[in-house]
């Protein structure tokens, strides 16, 4: 067990030693600090103090807890959306992860990419690479990355991903990204949970979107949607579920071949590696694709993959007798840099992930409009 599932058996209260209440304590007394700083921050910008509007219409999509809801497949969406409508949208990314996130980089420039993995950050990467028409820029100063994207890229639109608490940009639509599996951090702000501000922050959200939700008893999302409408009345809340693509090998994942269907390769039985945050829902999301997962083998979120660890995938692949290693895109764009990954003498496949509606697409599409 890692640390990072260490830690979060002791936020979820699955840990219930001694050490596990007093971890428990110690993380309350923190994140009240963390609360209050986070409360006087927002209060600044809901006085509209350090906003700043750009001449273009700009869509947030972000989240409200720490960790994956599913932002990189909806950014994308969005960004195909207003694609499809004429629109030239340039991505605005944080560049977590990045070789140096202080300056504002241009990644891809109308769907060429301009550098390497390692400068950009895997998501920020993964978004150029899956992005034909689009750009995508990093740097944690939002309204920088947003002044290049208009004055040197010629953006009509600006999609920010993960800018929920990223304020000094504004925003005309806020999408707010919930994962029905995991809803509200163990309901407690950072350390004690997952959340990113008090639960009242939803407040600002335009649009907020369900994600996950065939991952959960249907009682269960509509005991959530049923909390929304008290905490957000009148917002519009959409469900959705991450439904895979395309099965690519990692060489035709890297070179742009075009994949195979899902479902490909289900003979074999599979060892699940990731490196985000919750190891265990992509392993629910291979097994409703039909494949043999015999072993999952998770790493921490936005894990740097090295030499050793190829070792380590090897002997839990040969110790679960698993035939071929199946990973996520964002994990693709680090494992295709190792050349140690032709080691493993067995096939890597890579499952692309969309976001897909169950009901009110057009009405989402429709609820973009700015």
């Amino acid at each position: 067990m890692n640390g990072e599932d260490m830690f979060k058996k002791i936020m979820s209260g699955e840990d219930q030693s001694i050490l596990g209440d007093i971890a428990r304590s110690g993380l309350a007394l923190l994140s009240k600090g963390y609360e209050k700083a986070v409360t006087m921050r927002n209060s600044k910008f809901d006085a509209h103090k350090g906003v700043e509007k750009v001449s273009v219409p700009v869509i947030s999509v972000g989240n409200i807890t720490a960790g994956g809801t599913g932002k990189t497949p909806m950014v994308r969406l969005i960004c195909d959306i207003l694609g499809q409508k004429g629109f030239h949208p340039t991505v605005l990314s944080r560049g977590y992860r990045a070789k140096d996130n202080s300056q504002n980089i241009i990644i891809s420039k109308h769907g060429s990419i301009l550098v390497e993995p390692e400068e950009s950050g895997d998501e920020a990467w993964l978004l150029a690479k899956v992005l034909p028409k689009s750009s995508v820029i990093i740097g944690r100063k939002r309204v920088d990355s947003a002044h290049i994207a208009i004055d040197e890229l010629g953006a009509d639109y600006l999609v920010m991903d993960d800018g929920f608490q990223h304020r000094a940009l504004y925003r005309d639509k806020d999408i707010v990204l919930i994962d029905a599996s995991n809803p509200f951090g163990y309901e407690h702000v950072l350390p004690r949970g997952l959340l990113r501000e008090p639960l009242h922050g939803l407040e600002r959200a335009s649009i907020i979107v369900l994600t996950k939700v065939d991952q959960v008893d249907p009682g269960m999302v509509s005991a959530l949607k049923k909390r929304l409408a008290k905490i957000i009345p009148q917002k519009p809340v959409y469900e959705t579920v991450h439904k895979p693509c395309a099965v690519y090998t990692l060489d035709e994942w890297a070179n742009g071949a075009e994949g195979s269907p899902v479902g490909t390769h289900n003979d074999l039985p599979i060892m699940a590696v990731s490196g985000i945050g919750n190891p265990q829902s992509f392993t629910k999301t291979l097994e409703g694709c039909g494949y043999n997962v015999v072993h999952t083998m998770g790493f921490g979120d936005h894990h740097d993959f090295t030499d050793d660890d190829i070792v380590d995938i090897w002997t839990q692949a040969f110790a679960h007798k698993a035939q071929a290693i199946m990973i996520t895109e964002k994990d693709a764009v680090k494992l295709s840099q190792l050349h140690t990954i032709e080691d493993l003498k067995m096939p890597v496949f890579v499952l692309s992930i969309g976001i897909e509606f169950l009901s009110g697409k057009q009405e989402f599409i429709e609820n973009l409009e700015i």
